[in-house]
């Protein structure tokens, strides 16, 4: 069901920060993102956007140009950042974050396509509770499975796990690595308050990420949404903001990530 309560019309900027990304994952995001702009748009809960689009690149791959091809053609306020290279995820958002001055300011990655009203419900819902500073989607995978990405704070134990990816450890700890994905409250109907978010999807108030001072650059790559949604004080997983996310996970991807993914975890554990 549309939530349709009236206010006033909020601007929104968002960022998207690719490095060596698939284009057609990229091509649907890209699309699926015009298509909810408009709707927002058309329920009046979205007045203006600019999306901007980040190179974490050295070069520009070719990938890159037809992206900013196609988001020139799709979406209306475009912004090409490149030239910076490698400075990490945070960072890299870091560079829309600071100098934004919209209401609210979408974190988004490369690899989701979004629902037709998740925009809407997403602004509508930030815009009618004051004291919400991030709200979580509700994920399903390429395969039309409920992705849990809503976290509990992680203990040692569900990190191990999570850095090996083990089929029989997961089977063994399965209760703990279910608490730690909310598997006890979601699949959800209503909102629910949350402890950390992932950063694949972060829908903030723009105020409040700048209070915080948007990513902690300590971090090149993983904890660094943990980190920037346990700065903020009150998360919630909204139900009716819907996506689909089409990425992997850190232990697929070899021995130079999973090293990456702990290193990060030492820093959000001194945090």
């Amino acid at each position: 069901m549309v939530n349709t309560k009236p206010t006033e019309p909020s601007t929104l900027s968002i960022s998207c920060v690719v490095y060596d990304t698939d284009y057609d994952i990229l091509a649907t995001t890209i699309e699926s993102l015009n298509i909810a702009l408009e709707i927002a748009k058309q329920y009046g809960s979205l007045k203006d956007y600019k999306f901007s689009l980040i190179n974490n690149q050295s070069f520009i791959p070719d990938f890159f140009k037809h992206a900013v091809e196609l988001a020139k053609l799709k979406l209306k306020d475009v912004e090409i950042i490149s030239g910076h290279g490698n400075i990490g995820y945070g960072r890299a958002n870091n560079l829309t974050i600071h100098k934004t001055d919209s209401n609210f300011h979408l974190i988004l990655n490369p690899d989701v396509k979004l629902d037709s009203l998740a925009i809407h419900e997403g602004l509508n819902f930030l815009k009618n509770n004051e004291d919400v500073g991030l709200v979580a989607p509700n994920a399903l995978n390429e395969n039309g499975v409920p992705e849990y990405l809503c976290k509990r704070m992680p203990s040692p134990l569900v990190i191990f796990l999570r850095g090996i990816n083990n089929k029989l450890l997961n089977r063994i700890f399965k209760r703990s690595l279910d608490w730690y994905t909310y598997k006890d409250k979601l699949p959800a109907d209503k909102p629910l308050s949350i402890e950390l978010a992932s950063g694949c999807f972060m829908l903030c108030r723009t105020e409040t990420l700048k209070k915080i001072g948007g990513f902690s650059p300590e971090y090149f790559l993983y904890f660094e949404d943990f980190d920037l949604s346990r700065r903020i004080a009150k998360k919630v997983f909204l139900p009716s903001m819907q996506i689909t996310h089409l990425g992997g996970k850190a232990a697929t991807k070899g021995w130079k990530h999973i090293k990456l993914f702990l290193r990060s975890y030492f820093i959000f554990l001194k945090g």
